[in-house]
């Protein structure tokens, strides 16, 4: 091998070396970032607990909660700084056709256990969410949520129907339509989670019903 050709070799590899040195620095420092790129994270929401669950304001009321769940079905991609937003209210009329009320700053729904996280998760797995409750005595059900806007009108009434249109915001992820949950209510509360089935129902509309 003649000197010109062992000097090149030289160099390519000294080349080599410090592309790699300079790769793994790289991806330690911008892998994660690189990642969410290239494969970002895929989040559902689905039903968690529809039946309910009762418990008890403190001091106060019995109230029925019910949860819905975000699901990353790339665990290996963390899911950053996620919510879910309450993007549109449809009211049912009394020709039984659903139609939008006016749109305001979407609220944000409330993540479970409420006192103890943060509104912006990161999200490996899975989250729960506090979807909606009913209170004892009230006159309404509710979705929960941070905050409501002024003269928000997506209560649920006696005998009224509600569909709520919701959607999961991450950082490099877009839901590409949202998730619909109609709830119809009679008016009557109890804390017998059977009966109270027949009372308050809840169910996922595909998109386009």
């Amino acid at each position: 091998m003649s000197s010109e050709t062992y000097n090149l070799l030289s160099l390519i590899i000294q080349a080599l070396i410090a592309f790699g040195t300079v790769s793994v620095a790289v991806l330690a420092i911008w892998g994660p970032w690189i990642r969410s790129k290239l494969v970002p994270p895929k989040l559902t929401l689905v039903p968690h607990n529809l039946r309910g669950i009762v418990t008890r304001f403190t001091n106060g009321p019995r109230v029925i909660y019910y949860q819905l769940k975000v699901c990353n079905l790339r665990p290996w991609v963390p899911a950053r700084n996620s919510r879910v937003l309450l993007r549109r209210i449809e009211l049912r009329g009394p020709d039984q056709v659903f139609r939008p009320l006016p749109e305001t700053v979407p609220p944000q729904f409330v993540w479970s256990p409420a006192p103890q996280t943060p509104p912006l998760l990161n999200i490996t797995k899975e989250q729960f969410l506090d979807f909606g409750r009913l209170t004892e005595g009230a006159s309404h059900f509710e979705p929960v949520l941070y905050w409501y806007p002024n003269n928000f009108q997506g209560f649920v009434e006696k005998n009224q129907a509600v569909r709520y249109c919701l959607e999961v915001d991450a950082d490099s992820f877009s839901q590409k339509e949202f998730k619909v949950f109609e709830i119809a209510w009679n008016g009557k509360w109890t804390a017998n989670l059977d009966e109270m089935r027949q009372n308050l129902t809840i169910r996922e509309v595909a998109t386009g019903d």
